[in-house]
């Protein structure tokens, strides 16, 4: 499923000003389409579904759009923290539903390349650089009993100084909390427990 959604994405040319949608981009998720049964959350359910586990795509897509300081047009975090994103910089996405989005807000065409390697996603935005800056992608997390509440914020910092110049909010992600389930075994009593022999009268 990534390998196929890597497919898509790679090569793709952005003109200023244009929109990039992951769903558009992508199609449908189906089985006709090449796409695979795997695990996808489904509200707050995990659930097997044709392209399942595709968000790692968009939520790679989405870094690499707030490295590249580009504008985000949509987007929206899982219900539940993933483990191969930190959290705050994640990107959910659904066939008719959640779609991840950014806008080329450089002065110059952009491509994207993108490609996968045992099971990791690594995506790259090209284009011209005029910028005397580079960003740092800087979150807070807060660790609740009934969830993740992560703030993230897009951070330029001077290339030849290294000094920050601005901090900006970007978004905020709310995660519900997901219990794991504990197995107790207890064993089989086939026969009834030892107990002492019965002491007979002198």
């Amino acid at each position: 499923n990534l390998a196929l959604a890597c497919q898509a994405i790679n090569g793709l040319v952005l003109m200023p000003g244009e929109t990039f949608s992951y769903n558009d981009t992508l199609g449908q998720r189906t089985k006709e389409n090449g796409y695979r049964r795997a695990g996808a959350y489904s509200g707050w359910e995990l659930v097997q579904s044709y392209g399942g586990g595709i968000c790692q795509g968009s939520s790679t897509i989405y870094c690499a759009a707030l490295y590249a300081d580009m504008e985000i047009v949509h987007r929206k975090n899982h219900g539940f923290r993933v483990g191969y994103m930190q959290p705050g910089l994640d990107a959910t996405v659904n066939w008719g539903g959640p779609d991840f989005q950014f806008r080329n807000s450089s002065h110059f065409p952009i491509k994207i390349a993108a490609e996968v390697s045992d099971g990791c996603v690594k995506v790259t935005i090209l284009g011209t650089e005029d910028r005397d800056y580079y960003i740092e992608m800087e979150t807070e997390v807060q660790w609740g009993s009934s969830g993740t509440y992560a703030k993230s914020y897009r951070c330029k910092y001077d290339k030849e100084t290294d000094e920050l110049i601005s901090r900006e909010y970007e978004a905020t992600s709310n995660y519900v909390k997901k219990d794991k389930i504990v197995i107790v075994v207890i064993p089989d009593a086939t026969e009834p427990p030892a107990t002492d022999a019965p002491t007979t009268p002198p």
